[in-house]
């Protein structure tokens, strides 16, 4: 059946797999997958499975069509959010947490898209993701917050990275720095006053503010080309108002 999604729970052994399972739940990942699937009339039965441990992080396998969410990594997102932001309430923590398992879940949906639809990947299948993600997130009422959140928690995630092992060159991921910088780059070149923000914050680096409203219209313009097909009332993917 077209844009169907099974999902599987496993039972949450340990405190550590619980807080990650009880996160992943409030982030409403079941509707959110299966308001992309639907949206997209995926060919093939997306299946989602939350498990213990937390693995090599979430990752989409072609094989069975499947989403695997490991619910230490989201228990580690919070830890992340709590740590970058001490003076945070539970409640902000809490959707900065939402905003991050949304974007986390979108990036491994393009996977799905990209596999399900045969669509043309120039690079690496990674970085595409993450714009797929960020232009469909761009999309949702508030999904620029959501993909700043999101950019906030790679920068934040980061320091895992610092110095980067071998094994992480090697990585068919971009550095968790870079994929916020991008990110970032892609909500800025979408919307002049965030761009300004990130410009007077100097968040961003001024050399790499100037080219992101080119490389955020190249961006939707290439998703647009290859996803617009198959959404199921073929709208555009200008961002919300």
């Amino acid at each position: 059946m077209t844009g169907k999604v099974v999902s599987h729970w496993q039972r949450p052994v340990g405190q550590a797999n619980a807080v990650g399972y009880e996160l992943l739940k409030a982030s409403e990942t079941e509707y959110l997958a299966k308001s992309l699937a639907t949206a997209f009339e995926l060919p093939a039965v997306l299946k989602v499975k939350g498990v213990n441990g937390f693995g090599g992080g979430p990752f989409y396998n072609p094989e069975d069509n499947s989403i695997t969410l490991p619910y230490q990594f989201a228990t580690a997102v919070i830890g992340v959010i709590s740590e970058t932001n001490p003076q945070g309430s539970e409640t902000e923590w809490g959707e900065a947490v939402g905003a991050v398992n949304s974007f986390i879940f979108a990036h491994e949906f393009a996977h799905a898209l990209i596999h399900n639809f045969n669509l043309p990947v120039l690079g690496r299948e990674e970085d595409a993701a993450d714009g797929i993600a960020t232009v469909l997130l761009l999309k949702a009422e508030d999904g620029a917050t959501y993909a700043a959140e999101a950019a906030e928690f790679w920068d934040g995630f980061s320091g895992r990275q610092n110095p980067p092992q071998l094994v992480e060159y090697a990585d068919n991921h971009s550095f968790d720095r870079q994929r916020a910088y991008n990110i970032l780059c892609w909500v800025g070149g979408s919307d002049e006053a965030v761009l300004q923000a990130l410009a007077e914050n100097e968040i961003v680096p001024e050399e790499r503010l100037a080219s992101c409203p080119a490389e955020w219209q190249l961006l939707r313009e290439s998703a647009e080309q290859v996803l617009k097909p198959h959404l199921k009332h073929g709208a555009n993917l200008a961002p919300a108002a």
